[in-house]
């Protein structure tokens, strides 16, 4: 038998609060369990919303009331809430940005709004961007231009590895 560490999976969708028949904090970790997975990191985009204090304590008393492994939550970056993200980043697994496809009050279309994102992150953990394409090339200059890594959500394009790649030669924390 090869004993491995239990592993952690830093992009998981528990859909608690607002749509617990999908997924939830017990189902959901004990699948994690299941697959070796003895921590999970849960994204923002719920019903609603995890963007700040409140409706953070809200995911963080499911996940206490509910959770079988190891969690963190990360909090969303909105339109209007940057300097409340701040306040509970020492709690979190890291600031989430929905740069592309996603709805409500996550969604991102201004640029000017990830920098006012970036400007006041000035936490060490990551930004983890949704983003796909231009916005990722976008993404990897803005963590150029605040010395901050990034940890890109989800790369579907032989363009996008290009991109990554060629950042990562060149020393870019992406």
């Amino acid at each position: 038998m090869i004993k491995i560490p239990g592993l952690i999976d830093v992009h998981v969708h528990m859909r608690e609060p607002g749509a617990a028949h999908k997924e939830d904090w017990s189902t959901g970790t004990a699948a994690a369990l299941a697959g070796g997975v003895t921590m999970v990191l849960a994204m923002p985009n719920t019903t609603p919303a995890i963007f700040n204090a409140d409706t953070f304590e809200v995911a963080l008393s499911a996940a206490k009331r509910s959770a079988r492994c190891d969690y963190a939550q990360f909090i969303g970056a909105g339109s209007e809430n940057a300097a409340q993200t701040v306040q509970v980043a020492p709690r979190t697994a890291g600031l989430k940005m929905y740069l592309d496809m996603t709805y409500g009050k996550l969604r991102l279309d201004d640029m000017t709004l990830w920098q006012n994102h970036f400007e006041h992150w000035t936490s060490p953990f990551p930004i983890v961007v949704h983003a796909e394409n231009r916005s990722m090339a976008a993404a990897i200059l803005f963590a150029v231009i605040y010395d901050h890594p990034i940890h890109i959500a989800h790369v579907s394009t032989r363009e996008e590895i290009l991109t990554i790649r060629a950042a990562k030669e060149k020393g870019i924390k992406v």
